[in-house]
């Protein structure tokens, strides 16, 4: 799950490229990604694994 936030600042192919390649510090990647664009918005990431 995610936030506009992090979304809006962070394309779908790059999420989903942290995600499968970093698992373990995707979140705080994420969150500097978007920041790093601009975090102009409230940045939310929970990340499950099943």
């Amino acid at each position: 799950m995610t936030s506009d936030g992090l979304t809006n600042m962070v394309d779908d192919a790059s999420i989903y490229d942290v995600v499968t390649n970093y698992f373990e510090k995707s979140e705080k990647i994420l969150i500097d990604m978007a920041n790093q664009a601009g975090g102009v918005d409230n940045i939310t990431v929970v990340i499950v694994k099943n």
